[in-house]
């Protein structure tokens, strides 16, 4: 009995955890490229910044309207007389009608125009740089959730694994090769999993949420944590990376469209200190059969409060102009060093990964395995075989840490250098 129980042990430590780490091709039928499509079709978010478009494109073409003329029907006689129903006998009294419109100086309606066209443009760019970030957000919250699914998967294996040990310890203990405590150590070990199981489930509960919240769907809808997607090349050198982002980057754009704006506004500031101009055309008729006669008034502003009104909007202008330049420089700083970290971070999460997978992982399954053997003809302590476990355990859940850190990583990238890495 003690050797089967052994043997079934050293069976499972091999197969098993391949297992966990290579899904099931029939369950990956799935793909994350759905969920983000769904994302960019439900999300409120992404459906508030498109109706923004709306608002602002709206605006393009009111702004650059002329205002709308006036017209004046007016009668002016003594008081004795109802209006518009004058005697002949009425002196000087007259019917009049007239039409006012007002011209801005020329250029003004132009810029106003291209400052709406120019807000557009921004709120297009604000639509990319969201939808990126979302989708970015989606992606590194969905590998977050398939972390905690994964290692709740290889804590709940590893208890399995454990309880076989504590059997062992126990059959050991009954023929008298083994002390009681080795069988209380597993049962306490067994109670700690259970309590990483606890914990796991409850982010995974609460990362499946988050994901159906982006989704715009119930926080309880199931979702597959083996969704099929791809990772595509990677630039090898940073810098190439970094001059992508700077070349592609929705923030860098939206900081463009404000800067010029901002350039735009201070062109219109400057000719408000320019005259607008009116015109009037009056047609009047005095009583008692005279004939129509007509009129014409041209009027010119005259912008004599100037250094209180105008020159106070060109500095103003000026001022944001330059804070424009400013905040591009420091969108383009954090970009660099955010490319740059998250660079860092995908490489470093690589090597681990392949470090984990390659000798760490296989080391310390044969090193609990050999501990196992040992302790079942009593040439090794159990705390040994613990040691050995814990430590599978941990590095089990290190590899699928450094997969998604090195999936996040890459996910983080791409709002960044409007780019699709994860596809």
């Amino acid at each position: 009995m003690k050797r089967f129980l052994v043997m079934c042990v050293l069976a499972s430590l091999f197969p098993t955890s391949m297992r966990a780490q290579q899904p099931d091709a029939k369950e990956a039928a799935p793909t994350l490229a759905a969920l983000v499509s769904e994302l960019v079709k439900n999300n409120p978010d992404l459906a508030v910044a498109r109706r923004e478009i709306d608002m602002r494109v709206a605006r393009i073409a009111p702004a650059g309207a002329p205002p709308d003329p006036t017209i004046t029907a007016g009668f002016m006689g003594g008081f004795t007389r109802p209006p518009f129903f004058p005697s002949s006998s009425t002196a000087e009294a007259f019917r009049q009608i007239s039409v006012a419109q007002q011209f801005p100086y020329p250029g003004k309606l132009a810029l106003r125009s291209q400052m709406a066209a120019t807000d557009a443009d921004a709120a297009r760019w604000t639509l990319a740089g969201t939808q990126l970030q979302l989708v970015a957000e989606l992606k590194a919250t969905y590998f977050d959730y398939q972390l905690a699914t994964r290692s709740l998967a290889i804590v709940k294996r590893n208890q399995a694994l454990l309880d076989q040990f504590r059997q062992v310890a126990e059959a050991r203990f009954s023929v008298g090769q083994a002390i009681q405590q080795d069988v209380l150590k597993a049962q306490l070990e067994i109670s700690s999993l259970l309590e990483r199981v606890t914990v796991l489930e409850r982010q995974r509960d609460t990362l499946r949420a988050r994901v159906n919240q982006l989704l715009n769907r119930a926080s309880d809808t199931p979702i597959s944590p083996e969704l099929a997607f791809t990772v595509g090349p990677v630039p090898a050198d940073v810098s190439a990376l970094r001059a992508e982002a700077q070349r592609q980057s929705p923030a860098l754009k939206y900081d463009a469209e404000q800067i010029t704006r901002s350039q735009q506004q201070l062109s219109l500031a400057r000719k408000e200190t320019r005259p607008d101009f009116g015109i009037n055309v009056t047609t009047r008729q005095p009583v008692g059969g005279m004939p129509w006669m007509y009129g014409v008034d041209i009027m010119v502003t005259v912008p004599i409060f100037w250094q209180r009104k105008q020159r106070p909007m060109v500095a103003e202008a000026a001022a944001g102009l330059d804070a424009g330049r400013r905040q591009r420089d420091s969108t383009l700083a954090r970009t660099d060093a955010d490319v740059t970290e998250l660079y860092l971070d995908a490489t470093s999460a690589r090597k681990l990964e392949d470090l984990y997978s390659g000798s760490i992982l296989p080391q310390a399954r044969l090193a609990l395995e050999s501990s196992l053997a040992s302790y079942q003809v009593g040439k090794a302590e159990f705390l040994t075989v613990l040691t050995n476990f814990t430590s599978v355990l941990s590095y089990e859940i290190g590899f699928e840490e450094q997969r998604t850190k090195y999936h996040t990583a890459l996910a983080r990238l791409e709002p960044l250098a409007a780019a699709e890495f994860i596809k």
